[in-house]
Formats: structure tokens, C-alpha cells, sequence
């Protein structure tokens, strides 16, 4: 032990209240930075002199050493983490279903003019104005130009949905390349903490890139997550291994000819389906194949049915010049329904079920038989309930279930943000916690300063004073 022995005590105090003061400057520099996890120096007593071996030198006890930092570890509970990847994987496939919802309801746009409601409401009125003149041109011109904008109503509402599936089906492909991009990043990083803690330091910022993409990626599908001892991060989806230590599988978007070439998700490596329970691509599948699909079904339905007890009744009755057996409609669905050809000249529409000899104009009974189908009941899809009915059933479906939507990512929202609280009550930076650290480490490295002080004034009488 020589003279210098408390120096460096001093010394190591000096640089560990430095190292200290240094880490909170960081926690400080970011306390807004989305992601960061709060830091802390982890400090540990130096061995004692002299350690315990047989020559050691013959002094009264051990002293201490001094002091030094163990490892800057990250303040975070991993608990909380995996809450909140669940509960990102329900919200993220609960925010897309309310999305989907709500542009279905922007897309039948009712109760409004511009709807289907009132374009039906106005062909049957049309039709009851008819059987109140049944020989004038002019208002059997109403009926076709009523049929004709009931016609591009159900049209138009086909053409939206078909455009809406096609966009869900590109947010499927742009999701595959997210993910595809996530998982790179997620296995370049877990190569890099791999090198890093090979020499024994912890690659904290690293690390909380890495915890980031996981939370991006678990909103966007069900994913598992392993932390090896060695630090890397294994992520799998439904078993199957996404991101491995060094290296990630990659997923593709297929076409699939017996699905209008909607797309598929697939494993690039064998071609194997991806499954998938939760999470936005899952929610986005399930939008354009069966949210959509199910609406569409409903409005092909009615228009089905519509063409048809439009055409059996118009079919059997005669125009203003006799003519009969004509059909007021072409199509099977919302998409192809059209006014046919044969009611181009509006003589040819039927307005009279009868035809007396001598050319009379005949009557207005089937024009009123017309215009009562929109309270009549009728079988649509195996139920007895009239067209307008139904039409507003589907209208309220649709309402309810984009409101159900709505409340689950309302309820979503509110557990997240209860979860994320708790996480960052644990994880993210209090600056009022800091600024006592800094004066914690300040006084310490102060303190170090003044013994440093001391002991070269201890030194300088040593060597000045004692020569003297």
C-alpha cells in the first residue's frame, strides 16, 4: 500500500459520479423520444486490498477500494410489455374493422337524398303517379328516368364496394411488406446485441429500437415472442419462426385466381398459408372477404329480388300500343342491373293488365300493382318483408355493427392507455427523479474533488514540509 492508495479511491469516485451524472443526462436528453427506456448506472463496491491470497501483505483487516459501475441497465418490466402487445394485437384488428365500417356507411350514405332509400322511393312513386294517367308519355318518361337512376344507384353502390375491396386488398400487400420490412430490422439488431454483448456491455438504445418494432408488429399481427439468455429475440407467428438470431423469413402476397386475385398470405420459403387470429392484416382479410362480401350479398340480393317481382309483374302486363310479355329489368345483382332494351319506347311499359279489342288504352291496374311492391311482402332470401324493409334492415345492420366497432376500440383504447401508463410509471423518464439524481451524482463528484484535495495537501507537507 502506498501513498497514492486513497487518490485512487478518490479517483474511482471521480469517474463513477461522472459516469452517473452522465447516463442522467441521457435519461434527460430523452424523456420525449418515443420508445426510450429510462436508464439507470448500476453501481458496485471494487475488490478490497488485499484479497485473500497467500502472500498477501501482512495489514490490519481489508480496505475497500473504492467504487465503480457494474452495468447501465434498462428500467423495464417485461409484464407489461406482453399486456401490451396483446391488447395492440385486438386494437390494431378492431381500428381496421372500424375503419372498414365506416366507409361502408359513408358508401350507402343514409338516411340522405342521395341514397338508395330515396331512389327506391322514388321509383315506386313513379309508378303510382302512372296509375293515375296511365296513357301520358311524359310521365311513363318519369318511370324509365326513375328506373334509369335506381339502376345507377345500385350500380354506383357495387362500384364503391368493389373499389373498396380492392383498396383493403392493397392494404394487404403494403401490411406484408411492413412486416417483411420489421422483421429485417428486428433480425439486424439482434445480430448487432449479439456482437455488442459478446464484450460484455449491454446495447440498451438497441434494445429499445428492437422492443419498438415488436410493438409495431405485434398491432399488425399475433406474434410470440422468445428472449434467448444470449439477449437475441426469436418472434413467431402461430409457431412458425419469423425473425431467428441473425436472419428473418419472409412473407408474400399471392394472388388467388378463385378469389377475384385478391391476395393470399403466404411463406416465401414453402408457399405455406399464414395463420393468423388477430391483429390489422387478419382484420383487413376478414373486411374485404367477409365484412364487404356480406353487405354486397345483402344489396345483390335485393336487387334480385327487386328485378324480379318488377319483371313478373311488368311481363304480364300490356303497353299503351297492346304489346305485352316485355321485361322492365335485365341483371341478376346490384352490379348488372339495367333497364332492359324493351322498354326503350315508353309505350312498351305496362301499365294496364288488360287488353280490350278495339286498341282502348287499357287500364291502370298493373302500374298500381307496380307501385304497391314497396309495401308489399315479399320473399327476400326465404323471408316474407317488403324491399324497403329490407333495405333498412341492412342499413341497420350495418349501423350496429360499425357502433360495436366503434365501442370496442373505444374500450381498447382505454385498457392500452391504462397498460401504457403502468408501463411507463416503471420504464419512461421522470424529470424530477432526474434532476435529484443529478444532484446525487454532483455532491458525490464534489465530494471525491475535496478528498483529491486533501490528500495532495496530505502529499505536499509530506514532501515539502518534512524536508524543511
Amino acid at each position: 500500500m502506498d501513498g497514492f492508495f486513497g487518490i485512487e479511491i478518490a479517483r474511482r469516485a471521480l469517474e463513477t459520479s461522472q459516469y452517473g451524472m452522465n447516463v442522467t443526462a441521457h435519461n434527460v436528453a430523452n424523456a420525449n423520444t418515443p420508445g426510450y427506456t429510462r436508464q439507470r448506472a448500476v453501481l458496485e463496491a471494487t475488490e478490497s486490498f488485499p484479497a485473500p491470497y497467500w502472500n498477501r501483505p501482512l495489514v490490519q483487516g481489508q480496505l475497500g477500494t473504492g467504487v465503480r459501475v457494474k452495468v447501465i441497465e434498462r428500467v423495464r418490466d417485461s409484464y407489461f410489455d406482453g399486456q401490451i402487445r396483446k391488447e395492440n394485437q385486438a386494437l390494431g384488428g378492431w381500428q381496421v374493422k372500424e375503419n372498414a365500417l365506416k366507409q361502408l356507411e359513408t358508401i350507402f350514405n343514409e338516411p340522405s337524398e342521395a341514397g338508395l332509400q330515396n331512389a327506391m322511393g322514388e321509383f315506386w312513386n313513379a309508378w303510382q303517379q302512372l296509375s293515375r294517367n296511365p296513357e301520358s308519355i311524359s310521365i311513363r318518361s318519369s318511370v324509365l328516368e326513375m328506373g334509369r337512376m335506381l339502376v345507377n344507384s345500385f350500380n354506383q353502390l357495387s362500384d364503391k364496394l368493389s373499389r373498396l375491396q380492392e383498396n383493403l386488398n392493397d392494404q394487404v400487400a403494403a401490411k406484408v411488406n411492413e412486416i417483411n420490412s420489421i422483421a429485417e430490422k428486428i433480425a439486424s439488431i439482434n445480430h448487432d446485441v449479439l456482437r455488442i454483448r459478446v464484450y460484455g456491455t449491454e446495447p440498451n438504445d438497441l434494445l429499445d429500437q428492437r422492443d419498438q418494432l415488436i410493438d409495431q408488429l405485434s398491432k399488425i399481427v399475433d406474434v410470440k415472442i422468445t428472449e434467448l439468455d444470449s439477449g437475441v429475440m426469436l418472434v413467431y407467428i402461430n409457431g412458425r419462426q419469423l425473425v431467428s438470431e441473425q436472419s428473418a423469413n419472409q412473407l408474400q402476397a399471392v394472388a388467388n385466381p378463385l378469389n377475384n386475385g385478391f391476395y393470399d398470405v403466404k411463406w416465401a420459403l414453402d408457399g405455406e398459408s399464414l395463420v393468423m387470429y388477430d391483429g390489422e392484416l387478419k382484420a383487413l382479410v376478414d373486411s374485404r372477404d367477409v365484412i364487404v362480401p356480406k353487405y354486397r350479398g345483402n344489396l345483390d340480393l335485393l336487387a334480385s329480388t327487386l328485378i324480379a317481382e318488377v319483371n313478373n309483374l311488368h311481363s304480364r302486363g300490356y303497353g299503351l300500343d297492346g304489346t305485352t310479355g316485355w321485361n322492365f329489368f335485365t341483371g341478376t345483382s346490384a352490379k348488372d342491373i339495367a333497364l332492359s332494351s324493351d322498354v326503350d319506347d315508353p309505350k312498351h311499359i305496362a301499365a294496364a293488365s288488360s287488353w280490350p279489342p278495339g286498341g282502348a288504352p287499357g287500364d291502370n291496374t298493373n302500374a298500381l300493382a307496380i307501385g304497391a311492391l314497396k309495401n308489399a311482402a315479399v320473399s327476400v332470401g326465404g323471408s316474407l318483408t317488403t324491399m324497403d324493409d329490407y333495405y333498412r334492415s341492412i342499413v341497420a345492420n350495418l349501423g350496429i355493427d360499425s357502433q360495436e366497432a366503434s365501442r370496442m376500440v373505444e374500450n381498447g383504447k382505454l385498457y392500452y392507455d391504462l397498460i401504457e401508463n403502468h408501463r411507463q410509471s416503471v420504464s419512461g423518464v421522470s424529470l424530477d427523479e432526474e434532476a435529484t439524481n443529478m444532484i446525487k451524482f454532483q455532491r458525490a463528484y464534489q465530494a471525491a474533488a475535496r478528498l483529491i484535495s486533501v490528500f495532495d495537501e496530505m502529499l505536499d507537507v509530506l514532501i515539502n514540509e518534512m524536508v524543511r
